[in-house]
């Protein structure tokens, strides 16, 4: 049998318990220490793709890329793809592109990174019946095209009790969300209308809602105000939610008012903290922090400063609370001393309604949507007065310079910026010069 073959060769086992990513299990289990969020010049997606097919075309002909692993524990499926295995030297790669110098990296981040390898070396070992394996971290500056490994050798036993103690943790978090899914779906298919009558046209848009969901369709629909659409469209959206195995809702909406009708509409749904349905208000960072005169790393601001070491148990102490309102979310961070916006992201993964304004799903480092697309996470959005999405779009995906504020910036300026500024600085006013109309392309 080739390696290829019995890497995989366990994709048919049970796993009651569902799947999870390496990556995943790692972000949930793995992480510790500051919440850090100071830049760091960091590749682009399609910079990073490029980055690791640059690192593994300089490996030798036996190299495999893109080794898929699986393997069942307890009744929790694992599963990923590691970047490369060279099966001679018996050396499992992690690539992680990045810029500048390596040895910046944070140390949470190193540590995460190390993790999400030892997981796939363990899978290897167990599967290849291997004694042990050389895990590599292999970090690549995609400005300069180097690569920094760092090569450890562990045996097997070393390798299983680090993924049996990953997996431990998040299989006792995943029995419990088994338990709340099947009960938030029960919930909802047993869910009646919360008044014993409709308001005129308020059951055909709540119809038309449904239909969509069950077609997997777009629907834009347009209703005079009074007639109730946000609970309508809500209540549809839920309903249609364990037959399509939806596993959130997300209401979005481009004003604050807009924000307190869904949460009214939500309460009447169901009060709140009664019934399984997790709710969350998501808000904007600068309305959440606690410290707004402090960076957000942990030499810094309190509320980092070991936050993920204090996040499981304000994890699970703000999903036993179910609803998650501002006000709600706040006194659950405060109370491990946690930062409550971050707190929030995090709870984000964990609700069945996520309610907040239209950029946390469309803006350019939306967090609603990349985590959407990490997870494959089956979603309902539903977008409240969505014309105002075209002047949002505008202010999120345009950008705009005053030459004013540049100018003042020229002279506070470092020396290694100090050259380019001012020569982008006498492009503009040539640019003021040739133009004789007042607006150009």
């Amino acid at each position: 049998m080739n390696t290829e073959t019995r890497l995989v060769e366990d994709a048919t086992e049970d796993a009651p318990l569902g799947v999870v990513a390496v990556r995943a299990l790692c972000d949930f289990a793995a992480r510790a220490g500051d919440l850090d969020l100071r830049f760091t010049p960091s590749p682009s997606g399609s910079e990073g793709v490029a980055g690791h097919g640059e690192v593994t075309g300089r490996r030798g002909p036996g190299y495999q890329r893109e080794v898929p692993l699986s393997m069942v524990w307890n009744g929790l499926r694992v599963q990923g793809r590691a970047d490369g295995w060279d099966p001679d030297a018996r050396r499992l790669e992690e690539i992680k592109t990045h810029r500048g110098d390596a040895a910046l990296i944070a140390p949470n981040r190193r540590a995460l990174h190390r993790a999400q390898a030892l997981v796939y070396g363990h899978i290897l070992c167990a599967q290849l019946g291997l004694e042990g394996v050389e895990v590599a971290v292999v970090y690549f500056d995609i400005d300069t095209l180097q690569e920094t490994p760092l090569p450890q050798w562990h045996s097997a036993a070393e390798l299983r009790e680090h993924f049996e103690a990953l997996c431990t943790r998040y299989r006792t978090w995943a029995q419990a969300e088994r338990a709340h899914r099947a009960a938030r779906d029960a919930h909802l298919r047993a869910m009646a209308f919360p008044f014993p009558t409709w308001r005129q046209g308020q059951r055909e848009l709540a119809e038309a809602v449904y239909r969509t969901h069950s077609a997997s369709r777009v629907l834009m629909a347009q209703a005079p105000t009074g007639i109730g659409k946000t609970l309508a469209t809500l209540f549809a959206a839920l309903k249609a939610a364990p037959a399509k195995d939806l596993d959130k809702v997300f209401y979005l909406t481009a004003k604050t008012t807009g924000r307190q009708l869904a949460l009214g509409a939500l309460h009447q749904l169901g009060e709140a903290g009664t019934k399984p349905l997790r709710v969350l208000e998501r808000v904007a960072r600068d309305k959440a922090c606690e410290h707004p005169d402090k960076a957000c790393h942990g030499e810094s601001c309190p509320l980092a400063r070991g936050f993920y070491d204090r996040l499981p148990a304000a994890r699970e102490a703000a999903a036993r609370v179910r609803w998650l309102d501002k006000a709600t979310l706040r006194e659950q961070a405060l109370a491990h001393e946690v930062c409550p916006y971050y707190l929030g992201q995090e709870m984000l993964r964990w609700c069945d309604v996520a309610v907040g304004d239209v950029n946390h799903f469309f803006d350019h480092g939306a967090a609603w949507h990349a985590l959407t697309e990490a997870h494959e996470w089956r979603v309902s959005l539903l977008v409240d007065e969505a014309h105002n999405l075209i002047d949002r779009a505008r202010g999120m995906y345009s950008a705009e310079l005053d030459q004013a504020e540049f100018n003042a910036l020229r002279k506070v300026a470092p020396a290694g910026l100090k050259g380019v500024l001012e020569r982008v600085g006498r492009h503009w006013n040539q640019l003021h010069r040739d133009q004789e109309v007042p607006y150009q392309i």
